[in-house]
């Protein structure tokens, strides 16, 4: 039988003539004979191979996990989907308590007995700011080959991979041009102020003694007084009773003021005077009680959920003494609470805990994320909530790439537009 179609069966037409003419001389040998036999399954053995070479086979490209392949090895692509790791802003209080110089003369000159005794770092949580990031996923990285059939056979090799190495896109050429978005912020903080305010005075005060010397002449005794003069430090206590008495004189100061004692009319300014006087008196009590300064800190830690999270997990600790820490510091626990809303749960996908042995022709794997309501606490109050999008607790696609092409969220890792030929 003669093949008569188009295209390469026309060369198989050519090849049947010529054999024909070739093994003419095979008619000459008789019916049963084992050359006759022999020549026959020869004619056949070419034939066969002419047509598989005329008939070349479709071109194809393999996706397995990366695990399983060799890139140095086999030619090919590398990409990754992106996985969410989770930012946690704490906005925390720190409360500096300092020990004032004079507080142990505070109950015996001023009367006042509730004082800083010592100094202390105290912290409270105020606030928190739950964000996420978006970084390849070593779970979800594949290996993509291609034959030297493919661009003949429509199949793009046109892959656009982000500096990471997460997918962009795919047949479409690279505008350079990157969606990611960033979050900037900021906090606003009074100056630190962490010492006391000391204002000039002498360290020294002078000393006069007064030496008797006498002189005796025979009998006559003769007494005569020397004033001696010399400069002493301080002792703490002297020094606390300095500033007591000029507390006490800045509020007859205050008092005189507001009673009107100078007879003046000071007009608005009066507020002014008597504002500074208080401000005075603050400073000065502040060094037998004590001071605090109050400042808002940011701690931040990062959380990478596993493709298994639900429920509350443990994220990071919480102590008055030290602050925010790890999972494995010291305090009570941070909990963030992960409840899925169900908007991957009737899409039929790859089963995760199947991809890395996964091995498919002529098409590539996406994800599509699963929303997440996340909850924040501490001690069972909750701080913040907020619903995000969870790559790795989402499902794995397909998605074919014969003459397709196709963008991708490099946030998200789910197909964003998709055009075939």
């Amino acid at each position: 039988m003669i093949l008569k179609k188009r295209g390469a069966s026309w060369h198989l037409f050519f090849l049947q003539l010529k054999m024909r003419k070739c093994f003419s001389f095979v008619y000459l040998i008789p019916k049963h004979h084992p050359m006759k036999i022999f020549f026959r399954f020869l004619q056949l053995s070419i034939l066969l191979t002419s047509i598989l070479f005329a008939f070349p086979t479709e071109a194809q490209t393999v996706l397995s996990h990366a695990k399983n392949a060799n890139p140095g090895q086999q030619e090919g692509v590398v990409y990754s989907l992106p996985r969410t790791t989770i930012k946690i802003d704490f906005i925390i209080e720190k409360n500096q308590r300092l020990k004032g110089p004079y507080s142990e003369f505070a109950d015996k000159m001023l009367g006042i007995s509730d004082v800083i005794s010592s100094n202390e770092v105290q912290y409270s949580i105020v606030d928190a700011v739950i964000t996420t990031l978006s970084e390849p996923d070593p779970e979800a990285s594949f290996f993509l080959t291609f034959d030297e059939k493919s661009s003949r056979d429509g199949i793009s090799t046109l892959v656009n991979l982000l500096p990471d190495g997460i997918l962009s896109s795919y047949g479409i050429p690279d505008n350079g041009e990157s969606n990611r978005v960033f979050i900037e912020k900021e906090l606003i903080n009074a100056p630190d102020q962490q010492r006391f305010t000391y204002y000039a005075e002498r360290n020294l005060y002078q000393r006069i003694d007064t030496l008797v010397r006498k002189i005796t002449i025979d009998t006559t005794v003769i007494r005569r007084n020397i004033l001696q003069s010399s400069w002493v430090d301080r002792s703490p206590e002297q020094k606390a009773r300095s500033a007591a008495d000029f507390i006490q004189k800045i509020r007859e100061s205050r008092f005189n003021l507001i009673t009107g004692y100078q007879e003046i009319n000071y007009g608005s300014s009066i507020a002014y005077m008597d504002n500074q006087l208080q401000k005075l008196e603050s400073e000065y009590l502040s060094l037998f009680l004590g001071a605090e300064n109050k400042r808002l800190i940011e701690q931040t830690i990062y959380f990478t959920p596993d493709s298994q999270a639900d429920g509350f997990v443990t994220v990071a600790k919480f102590s008055e003494q030290n602050g925010v820490s790890g999972s494995e510091g010291r305090g009570e626990n941070i909990q963030l609470q992960f409840i899925k809303s169900g908007n991957t749960s009737k899409i039929a996908g790859i089963n995760a805990n199947s991809i890395e042995s996964v091995r498919i022709n002529n098409s590539l794997i996406y994800r599509t994320p699963e929303i997440v309501d996340l909850n924040l606490s501490f001690k069972g109050k909750s701080i913040t909530s907020v619903r995000l999008s969870i790559n790795q607790l989402g499902v794995f696609l397909v998605a074919p790439i014969t003459k397709t092409k196709m963008s991708f969220n490099p946030e998200t890792g789910q197909l964003t537009s998709f055009s075939k030929e």
